[in-house]
């Protein structure tokens, strides 16, 4: 375990490719289980050289809570002209984390929702009138054939709002055309599943906790609110029926949800690393979704 003081100074070597799984072991080798923070951290991006929606949601989870726990974070080696790094300032990365862009001319992308915090009393209008209108266009799905997906990810919002002590979570979205697929993470620096999960199952490791959360009725909540679908219905409706793949991270543990002729495959294992609170990667081809009225238009981005 790390044991740090308010004088410390440590620096975070991010790795080549920026996803979730790779920077949990990172992240575990330099703080542990977050018991405690140094004074300042600098994250260098100067190897990364790949991007995906779940590295950006969980690097800026982890900056915003050492920031918000007193600790001064800054970051290095982002100003050389490399795709990936143009890709973190179209993102609104470091415009969030250090107030400016990078790259002058930096713009968001279409194909891309970029990353934002939302609170949870702002999410279902958020998700409404922003993400759900972002993904129809870039889709060629009708809002109303989305229903679907937006209740997915309100309950995730609603999870955030149950078991975080921030009532905030960090979502990005990205649109990959030619393959017709959409990637879009949603994290939160909760207690984490498995934590709720073992407050009424206390025996549990991490990775049978979080797929005892996804089970049809479960929960760790006495609220009449909470019947124990919202989970569920995730997996149901992103693998089940759109043929997508949830993986759900948190803590040491996690589950993979995917689509095997028709039927939902469940796989738990334990993660290399730590991830603080809850991560949620969902990856979804839009062409799986059923149309319920009129045809899909041509669309091409330009």
């Amino acid at each position: 375990m790390e044991y740090f003081n308010k004088n410390m100074t440590i620096q975070v070597l991010l790795p080549y490719e920026f996803t979730a799984p790779d920077i949990f072991p990172v992240i575990k080798s330099r703080f542990g289980r977050f018991s405690e923070v140094p004074g300042e951290v600098t994250f260098d991006f100067s190897r990364l050289n790949f991007v995906r929606p779940s590295g950006v949601v969980f690097l800026s989870n982890v900056a915003r809570f050492l920031h918000r726990s007193g600790c001064k974070v800054t970051f290095c080696g982002m100003e050389r002209d490399a795709e990936c790094m143009r890709f973190l300032d179209d993102a609104r990365f470091f415009e969030q984390h250090i107030g400016k862009k990078i790259f002058p001319g930096s713009h968001v992308r279409q194909t891309t929702q970029p990353l934002v915090e939302v609170r949870h009393e702002r999410s279902h209008n958020w998700l409404r009138t922003t993400l759900i209108p972002w993904v129809s266009a870039s889709s060629n799905v009708p809002e109303h054939d989305l229903y679907n997906l937006q209740t997915c990810i309100s309950e995730i919002f609603n999870n955030i709002n149950d078991h975080s002590t921030q009532d905030v979570g960090s979502i990005f979205a990205q649109w990959y055309p030619k393959e017709k697929r959409v990637m879009l993470s949603v994290a939160d620096f909760g207690t984490g599943i498995p934590n709720a999960v073992r407050s009424v199952d206390p025996e549990l490791s991490d990775p049978a906790a979080i797929m005892r959360a996804f089970e049809e009725c479960f929960s760790s909540k006495s609220s009449p609110r909470n019947r124990g679908l919202g989970l569920f219905d995730l997996q149901q409706n992103i693998v089940g029926r759109f043929g997508g793949i949830v993986t759900v991270y948190s803590l040491e543990g996690a589950v993979t949800f995917s689509d095997f002729q028709g039927s939902v495959i469940r796989r738990e294992y334990d993660v290399e690393g730590y991830c603080p609170g809850t991560l949620i990667d969902i990856e979804l081809s839009t062409d799986r979704i059923e149309i319920t009225s009129g045809e899909r238009e041509s669309f091409e981005w330009i």
